[in-house]
């Protein structure tokens, strides 16, 4: 026995347990992760970062479908911000973090601010210009 198997509210499948079924899925990892990335690098940031937490790849099949779902009910551009402001704040993004978020609009305001953040210009300091040194007619 090993510890892991006393702990509550865990998963406790042992991969020689399963069913044969599971391993005969319309749905694997490849497929799912290919989904991902088709939506964008976020989200198939997302999904590997989903997969990468559970012990048994088929423990992940459920949690990853349902974030790859919320692009019917939104879109994919949506999805794909939201999972990029999601990773910014937490390390493994899970559905309710992402519905919270698409639910709330907090991807169309994060994307309105990197856009405001990029597209407004940058200046250094004050520049006098040349005509407070003399210059433009006074260059000779």
């Amino acid at each position: 026995m090993l510890f892991s198997e006393y702990m509550s509210n865990k998963y406790s499948t042992h991969t020689e347990d399963m069913l044969v079924h599971f391993k005969k899925l319309e749905w694997d990892d490849e497929r799912i992760k290919n989904w991902a990335i088709s939506i964008g690098n976020s989200t198939g940031e997302v999904i590997n970062r989903i997969f990468s937490s559970v012990l048994i790849k088929e423990q992940a099949y459920n949690p990853s479908l349902s974030v790859l779902r919320l692009s019917k009910n939104y879109s994919k551009s949506r999805l794909e911000i939201a999972c990029e402001f999601a990773l910014t704040k937490i390390r493994s993004p899970r559905y309710s973090h992402l519905k919270a978020i698409l639910s709330s609009n907090q991807d169309q305001v994060y994307l309105s601010n990197n856009t405001l953040i990029h597209s407004s210009p940058k200046t250094t300091g004050y520049v006098r210009g040349a005509s407070y040194y003399g210059g433009e007619n006074n260059d000779k």
